[in-house]
């Protein structure tokens, strides 16, 4: 007998929607049949309702420790499991920056009790190398590369040492997550165009074909980068540049500043389309949070940035209304590769059975509008809201118990730290 079983709903196979009965026990999936009536403990029936696998957010600033009060473990992590993300990888820019074991371990016990979905580390990764085997050791799930934007010791900037520190990833077992950047360009140019992403992923692009490795470019937002993307890289963009552009800002003000900027409607479909045909690898949103006192300085002195991993799922779920997306790709995009980059597969980002039983229930019968009232982040406001949703996720299980239903947090924090078990594709 089966511990829950999950009946009336459709799941993805092969791309498109197909009746199914999910079963679980011991907080995995233990079967997927053909539908009917199974013996189990809990039946849950969703009739109309899609199963999907629980997104994992690859990019995500949770702001703990030092900035908390931009975002902590627990906020940051009820916002996720209301928007249907049950993994999240935490970025390590933080106070003081994720850059030693030490730090890593003491992020990890802020997190542990605390936070309502499962959470991998990131780590920071400079010109000090010292410490790329002991975080891999602790559990990093990335090493993260700043060719920009960071101070001096936190980022890297000269080609000998970026090429270094690829190859200690490398023989690390590890990723190297590259945010690409071009300080000198951008000195220049203050309204960080195209032109500075590009420069920034060609670099990258020229090391990693010294020195190898699996490497990740962060944030492509722009014909331009997407042209210097070298094959065998992997890549994201965030569900905001794909869907708005710079007249937003204009609209917005600073609720819509952000790093990198939105670009023009032309560079929006340019993503759009790398990310339907494979180009672009996943959708990962850099949850960014800042304060409403923060963004209302204007727009000279507000901080780049707000959040985004609440709205992912209803943005990715209106991309398949508007037939930009599938089903299947957006399983593609937001559950499985990511999951598949970072080591996580097939525990994370998958339904099959033995794997975690991380499941969202959208049911796309029930429209929804996004709304700055049911933010569960302490940034407080989207520039999406108002935006009507096709589909309502309606709950997230997390290990087959739920942890949100109906946009209300239930039970208490089951969040668990997990580290990669392999970062090879397969």
């Amino acid at each position: 007998m089966f511990d829950l079983v999950i009946l009336g709903a459709a799941m993805v196979e092969g791309g498109v929607l197909r009746p199914r009965t999910l079963a679980v026990s011991d907080g995995k999936v233990a079967a997927v049949l053909d539908p009917g009536k199974v013996p189990a403990k809990q039946t849950l029936s969703v009739p109309g309702c899609i199963v999907l696998p629980g997104l994992v957010d690859a990019h995500v600033h949770f702001r703990e420790p030092g900035l908390t009060h931009k975002e902590d473990f627990e906020s940051g992590s009820r916002a996720a499991a209301l928007g249907g993300v049950t993994t999240v990888m935490v970025m390590p820019t933080d106070k003081p920056m994720t850059q030693t074991a030490q730090q890593f371990q003491e992020k990890r016990a802020l997190a542990e009790g605390r936070a309502r979905v499962d959470f991998a580390l990131q780590a920071l990764l400079g010109p000090d190398l010292s410490q790329v085997c002991a975080l891999a050791g602790a559990g990093a799930v990335s090493f993260e590369i700043f060719l920009g934007l960071l101070g001096e010791g936190e980022k890297i900037v000269d080609g000998e040492t970026l090429i270094a520190a690829l190859r200690a990833v490398r023989e690390a077992g590890g990723v190297a997550g590259v945010t690409p950047y071009d300080d000198e360009l951008a000195a220049q140019a203050p309204s960080l165009p195209p032109e500075v992403e590009a420069a920034g992923v060609a670099r990258a692009a020229a090391a990693h074909r010294i020195a190898g490795g699996r490497m990740h470019v962060r944030q492509v937002s722009s014909a331009l980068g997407l042209a210097r993307l070298a094959p065998g890289v992997t890549s994201e963009v965030t569900p905001h540049n794909l869907w708005l552009t710079h007249e937003a800002l204009q609209r917005l003000g600073a609720l819509a500043k952000v790093i990198p900027p939105l670009r023009p409607a032309s560079d929006v479909q340019a993503v759009r389309q790398a990310l339907k045909d494979g180009r672009i690898s996943i959708v990962a949103t850099d949850h960014a949070p800042h304060t409403p006192q923060e963004k209302d300085q204007g727009l000279e002195r507000a901080p780049g940035g707000f959040p985004g991993v609440q709205t992912m799922l209803p943005l990715l779920l209106r991309l398949v209304e508007e037939k930009i997306l599938n089903y299947g790709d957006l399983l593609r995009v937001a559950c499985e590769m990511p999951a598949r980059i970072f080591g996580l597969y097939p525990h994370k980002g998958a339904l099959l059975p033995g794997s975690d039983a991380d499941i969202v229930l959208v049911d796309p019968a029930r429209p929804m509008r996004i709304r700055n009232a049911d933010q569960a982040s302490k940034a407080a406001r989207t520039p999406f809201d108002g935006w009507e949703v096709p589909a309502t996720p309606r709950m997230t299980l997390l290990r087959g118990e739920p942890v949100s239903s109906e946009g209300k947090i239930i039970g208490m924090p089951r969040g668990r730290f997990v580290r990669p078990m392999s970062s090879r594709l397969h």
